[in-house]
């Protein structure tokens, strides 16, 4: 069985091919913040997946969000429950529009 050590060291060499190999590619930590109060304390953590993902900056939820490939559901992530009411065409197009970005992308979770 592998250590918690152990992963987290095989995670972070992963990170730093990822980096090494895509230098203008921006980092974002995915934090599953559960648990994680905002009064700018500090926690522990692991790092979990690290890899490439497809994600948008939702102004209507003031989060990130990461591309599901099924336009309702990237629709109603970024644009919030007017998607509800748009036609398959309206979908389409402004699913179209969503300003996708790829990144290097940390998982990382709260202990």
């Amino acid at each position: 069985m592998k250590l918690e050590s152990d992963i987290n060291r095989e995670n972070a060499k992963e990170l730093s091919r990822l980096i090494l190999e895509n230098p203008k590619m921006s980092v974002i930590a995915w934090i599953n913040s559960e648990g994680i109060s905002n009064e700018y304390g500090s926690w522990r953590g692991d790092i979990n997946r690290v890899g490439l993902m497809t994600i948008a900056y939702s102004a209507a939820f003031e989060r990130y969000i990461e591309k599901s490939d099924d336009d309702y559901e990237d629709c109603y992530e970024f644009y919030g429950a007017d998607a509800d009411d748009w036609t398959d065409d309206v979908l389409n197009k402004k699913a179209a529009e969503i300003p996708w970005d790829t990144v290097i992308a940390i998982d990382v979770s709260a202990v």
